[in-house]
Formats: structure tokens, C-alpha cells, sequence
């Protein structure tokens, strides 16, 4: 296949990639840095017979590996890889790669890992490396999101108060067998919570306290809903629920809303409003909403919600320098951190 030279500009070396673990996410990022770099990606990892002969019959030219360790020691000229591995295969796997190859870039699906320690233990070694590193909170790019973020930076509501958010989605409603309901899985706050646990601590850093409760609704051992209380040290206070059992919410939805001393700031993925009381320092007093494809930045092509796109782009510019741009093992850390306590609840 030729390059793409509409995405690569004549000359413009791209860095070579592999992906571990095929499943949904796999072959997400797999097409999007395939679109990217105008050609297929050719090498992976993944252990499930039918979704390699599926790959080998559309891609003839893919390596396809049993073992990633054998991937990474076969692959010299590897520049990267992007794990989508079940969650609590992380921590092995980023530990193991960094151990044969500690100039390897490493992107990983989020959360990072399943707990706070494992995350410690991970930046702790990628500290001892030139590891190019990002996790997958793309939220942090999604045109809504990010504006919201700039909005609370320049201190358009005022000081923030209080807010109420919530992660949600229509999917368990009966007892049933699967990963979701063994305790590995780490229940709704593992696999519904990050992103919105991210954007909190995006917006407005870790909190100092927690309180609040963990209710199982049908599974017998993780939690089907979470209610997590928040202060943080500038006085700002508020909530978050998550829960995978809340009805009508056949897309699984993100929501935060914060009350300022000069307004409210509301935000999903689909827009963002702002009630101004008064003026502020660039916005008169008013209501101002912004609808997502007025805020959405341009994208070569669509595949997925246009921030994979941003966030895997960034990725590869990291390969090219040896930086890391957030959020990076240190920013997920954190997301584990809070992910522990409310565990704790």
C-alpha cells in the first residue's frame, strides 16, 4: 500500500508500531495509526486462535505473535507499542518490556494498571528509562472536555464550589457469568470510572478526602454502583457516581457540572454550557452553549470519536522526540490512587 501523503508530508519518517492484545480496542488503534501512517500495521500480539487467522487472512503480510516477550526481542527496529490488553495484564506487561527494551515507547489502554501499588512500581522503573510513555484517557482530547478545562484554568465561573458529575451506561441489569462479574475485573469503578476520575483530577487535582458508598445491584462480587464525596484543598467539594446499571443510557455517558461564585460550567460529550452571573474577565454575563462540532478541532480521517485520533497523532510525535505528554504513567498513577480509596469505601 502507498503512503497516505495527505497525513505524511514527503520525507516524514514514521516510527514503527505493534499492538498487543487484537480485541476491540486492538483494532481500533491498530486502523488509527494504520490511517495515520498511510500503511497497515504488520506486527502484533495476541494469543486467540480465530482473531489471528481473522487478521492473517486480511493483512497476509502480519506477524502475528503468541508471545509479546518474543515480539519485542524478534522486533529490533520497534519504536513503540500499544497495549489493549485486559486491565489486569497491564502491570506484567509494561514491567516485562521495560525490563528488554527500556528505550521501547509505551502506550496503554486505561487505567493503567489495577491498583495504586502496581502503579508505583511502574513509574518507579520508567523513571530508570528514555520510555516514551501515555495512557489512553482520551477524554483529556475530546473538543467538549478540554474546552471545559480551559474555561475552569482562565476562572471564567469564578472559584469552584461544588460539583456533581457522573460516569453511566444501560448495560448490566441481571445477575450473569463473565469477566465483568469476577473480582479480577475490578467492577464498575475499574471499568466505568476512569475517565471521569481522570477528568476530576484533570480539573481540579486529588482530592484530600473521600467518603461515600460501593452497592452491589446484581453481581454477586463487584459493585454495580459507586457513590464517591470529594474535598479538595482549596475548598472545593462534590460527587461522582458510576454505575454500569442505570437505565437508558444506551451510550455510556460522562457529565460533570460545577457551580463557581460567578456561575455554573456544564460539560458531556456533547456540549458545553456556561451561565455567567456576571462578567468575566473576557465573557459578559450570559448563557453560552457550545455544541461539540462547533469546538471540534479538524481530524484527517474518523475512526472511533475524533480524539483517538488526536491522542494516537500525539503518540507517534512522542516517538519521534523521547517525550511523554500527559496523561502519562505519573498522571494515571494518580487515577489508580483514587481508584484504591473509593475500593475502600
Amino acid at each position: 500500500m502507498a503512503k497516505n501523503r495527505w497525513l505524511i508530508p514527503e520525507g516524514i519518517r514514521t516510527p514503527k508500531l505493534a499492538i498487543i492484545g487484537l480485541g476491540k480496542m486492538g483494532l481500533l488503534h491498530a486502523g488509527v495509526h494504520s490511517a495515520l501512517q498511510g500503511a497497515p500495521l504488520i506486527v502484533a500480539s495476541e494469543k486467540e486462535g480465530f482473531i489471528v487467522r481473522m487478521i492473517q487472512k486480511m493483512i497476509p503480510q502480519a506477524k502475528i505473535y503468541e508471545d509479546y516477550t518474543e515480539m519485542v526481542a524478534n522486533e529490533p527496529d520497534l519504536e513503540g507499542v500499544v497495549i489493549t490488553t485486559p486491565i489486569h495484564t497491564h502491570a506484567p506487561i509494561i514491567m516485562d518490556i521495560l525490563k528488554a527494551r527500556e528505550n521501547l515507547g509505551i502506550f496503554v489502554e486505561k487505567p493503567l494498571c489495577t491498583n495504586y501499588s502496581d502503579a508505583v512500581k511502574i513509574c518507579t522503573a520508567v523513571k530508570r528509562t528514555k520510555c516514551a510513555n501515555m495512557v489512553g484517557f482520551q477524554k483529556r482530547y475530546a473538543a467538549t472536555f478540554k474546552r471545559a478545562k480551559d474555561l475552569l484554568s482562565t476562572g471564567e465561573i469564578g472559584q469552584p464550589q461544588f460539583f456533581k458529575s457522573y460516569s453511566f451506561m444501560s448495560d448490566i441489569f441481571r445477575k450473569g457469568k463473565g469477566w465483568r462479574f469476577d473480582k479480577e475485573s475490578g467492577g464498575v469503578t475499574l471499568e466505568v470510572g476512569p475517565h471521569l476520575l481522570d477528568l476530576l483530577i484533570w480539573y481540579f487535582g486529588e482530592p484530600e478526602r473521600l467518603t461515600g458508598f460501593r452497592k452491589r445491584l446484581y453481581s454477586e462480587q463487584v459493585e454495580d454502583y459507586v457513590h464517591a464525596a470529594m474535598e479538595f484543598p482549596s475548598g472545593l467539594a462534590g460527587y461522582a457516581d458510576i454505575s454500569w446499571s442505570i437505565r437508558n443510557y444506551r451510550l455510556p455517558e460522562v457529565y460533570v457540572e460545577v457551580n463557581g461564585t460567578n456561575g455554573v460550567l456544564t460539560v458531556c460529550d456533547d456540549y458545553v454550557k456556561l451561565q455567567l452571573e456576571g462578567d468575566s474577565a473576557t465573557t459578559p454575563a450570559g448563557t453560552y452553549l457550545h455544541r461539540r462540532p462547533q469546538l471540534q478541532p479538524s481530524v484527517p480521517f474518523l475512526l472511533g470519536d475524533p480524539e483517538f485520533c488526536l491522542q494516537d497523532q500525539v503518540f507517534q510525535d512522542n516517538l519521534q522526540t523521547g517525550r511523554s505528554s500527559e496523561p502519562d504513567f505519573e498522571d494515571a498513577a494518580k487515577v489508580n490512587s483514587l481508584m484504591d480509596k473509593i475500593g475502600n469505601l
